[in-house]
């Protein structure tokens, strides 16, 4: 009988002694055995490398690595280092608080296996409250055109959902520079550079995400880092959406775009804004006059940084 494909499952984790057991356990379990776990480790100070050394020494499978001062700090040196490290035909990067289901390996890998034309495989997944309470199901849909599904909001471009066939993203690393949108980034930046992908989704829920104290998502607001790459990356995207003329997606990422600089404003980063202001497309020179207009009233009498999502565009 020939072999399983080899997967390689990358985790990069931060002070998550108390949660990544779990996740492990997870993997451990699946029904699909040929897989490797490279865990890379982002600088912990707590039990995670006496929680690691359990699992490498019960099971041969999992790897464990501590991120090279070559690579950035944050989850995307890791995740680009922990590529490197990797062997795996097949590529599902997850994260160390989050749950497997039973099949999840098993289920994405039998389109790649019944079809080798098969490139990229993704599923449905459902987010938890800290009472463990479903909260949503996400990506259920999927229309054959990823990016249209994308700005529909069908799709959400979280690195867990996809399975990934290795040669297809050799020639892609996570921007390190980024702290948040990362992954849209990623996504994005790999699914325009191919029209031919073969894409296959699976209507079925495969993971946990479960919310909890030290989640990513908390304190992006006040931090103009975590600001400005998450407007870096909507400007993006809405750049390569105006070169389409993909109308819905000018529309769309226009709207992230300025509802980002809303927030700068509101939290008092206005050089920031006044510099974005000056290079952001698809506004005229009145319309960027009336934003400055904004910014200065929300820095006199705390007023104007919702007009920045409230213009009106005649948009054909």
């Amino acid at each position: 009988m020939k072999e399983e494909p080899l997967v390689s499952i990358i985790i990069p984790t931060y002070n998550r002694a108390h949660l990544i057991g779990e996740t492990l356990d997870s993997v451990l379990a699946q029904t699909y055995s040929n897989w490797e776990c490279i865990v890379v480790d982002d600088g912990s100070t707590d039990e995670s490398d006496k929680i690691m050394q359990n699992y490498t020494s019960k099971d041969e499978r999992y790897k464990y690595h501590h991120r090279p001062k070559e690579h950035l700090s944050g989850g995307n040196g890791a995740r680009n280092y922990g590529f490197l490290m990797s062997k795996g035909d097949f590529i599902q990067w997850f994260d160390s608080d989050d749950i497997m289901a039973l099949d999840h390996i098993e289920s994405k890998m039998q389109p790649f296996i019944t079809n080798p034309d098969t490139d990229v495989v993704f599923s449905a997944f459902e987010n938890v409250n800290m009472n463990g309470e479903r909260t949503r199901i996400a990506n259920k849909e999927f229309s054959g055109n990823i990016i249209n599904d994308l700005v529909d909001g069908l799709v959400s471009f979280g690195p867990l959902s996809f399975m990934l066939r290795r040669d297809k993203i050799e020639k892609f690393q996570y921007d390190e520079t980024l702290k948040k949108n990362q992954d849209l980034d990623f996504f994005f930046r790999f699914f325009t550079s191919n029209d031919a992908l073969k894409i296959v989704h699976i209507n079925k829920i495969l993971y946990t995400v479960r919310a909890h104290n030290g989640s990513m998502t908390h304190g992006s607001d006040k931090d103009i880092s975590k600001m400005t790459s998450i407007y870096k990356v909507y400007s993006m995207i809405l750049n390569y959406f105006i070169e389409q003329k993909h109308l819905k997606g000018i529309i769309n990422y226009r709207h992230r775009c300025l509802n980002s600089l809303k927030v700068m404003v509101r939290n008092g980063f206005y050089a920031e804004v006044f510099k974005r202001l000056l290079s952001f497309p698809y506004l005229s020179i009145p319309q960027k006059i009336y934003l400055f207009g904004c910014m200065i009233s929300q820095f006199l009498i705390n007023k104007g940084a919702t007009q920045f999502v409230k213009m009106k565009f005649n948009d054909k």
